[in-house]
């Protein structure tokens, strides 16, 4: 299986494609993942190749992959603005996904540890939710909930799940987003996963619980 990640710091602090790639394989579940990322970039710009590092999102796709993840900003819900555009620049890249034969998922991203744009965290993870249901929706793309995951984890250890910016994740909120995509793409549970360095057992185990009732059973922590 070929992953490609579309998207920003979210996707690349920490290495979330590699350290999926890493502990899946271990797991024997194979596969390989690439990404293309630069820091506070939009899904917009990527459709319209201005925010390239090395990599041109466009022209990445067309090259093959099985399943292309889209992340996008963490204010996208902000505005009406923001969402149209949001919208505006899904339906450019899905449909060159689609074009290649693979298949188009948001990796929906977590919220930020502190306040943005005046949403708190447990604020953001319900507004992220409505964005991209309805526009998954309306495209036919499935969603990875990372979101979710960090909603129903937040009273469980807090501010451990972000870095010390308080805005991307910290190696154990990392490790909480590669459980969930790796329930989500294989249809397993991400106990199948070792931990990583910096994590106790206890704790992975509890990350693991946590994203396989999301990624598995469908579980909405606000409307338990």
């Amino acid at each position: 299986m070929k992953i490609l990640f579309v998207g920003n710091s979210a996707t690349y602090v920490n290495d979330i494609p590699k350290m999926l790639e890493r502990l899946a394989n271990a797991a024997g579940y194979p596969l390989e993942t690439d990404m293309v990322v630069k820091g506070g970039c939009r899904l917009s710009q990527h459709a319209n190749g201005v925010c390239a590092r090395e990599k041109i999102a466009l022209d990445e796709i067309e090259k093959g992959y099985d399943i292309v993840f889209l992340q996008e900003a963490g204010n996208c819900f902000a505005t009406e603005k923001n969402r149209q555009e949001t919208a505006l620049a899904s339906e450019k890249l899905f449909d060159a996904i689609q074009k290649t034969g693979a298949k188009a998922c948001y990796y929906v991203r977590p919220p930020y540890g502190r306040d943005l744009e005046g949403f708190t965290a447990a604020e953001q993870c319900r507004l992220l939710d409505d964005l991209f249901v309805g526009l998954s929706q309306r495209l036919g793309m499935e969603c990875v909930f990372a979101n979710r995951a960090f909603a129903d984890a937040i009273p469980k250890f807090g501010r451990r799940l972000w870095g010390n910016d308080n805005a991307h994740t910290s190696v154990l909120g990392a490790y909480l987003i590669v459980c969930s995509l790796f329930a989500a793409l294989f249809g397993v549970s991400s106990k199948a996963l070792a931990t990583v360095e910096g994590i106790a057992t206890e704790e992975a185990l509890l990350l693991q619980e946590i994203a396989d009732r999301i990624s598995l059973e469908g579980y909405i922590p606000w409307k338990a």
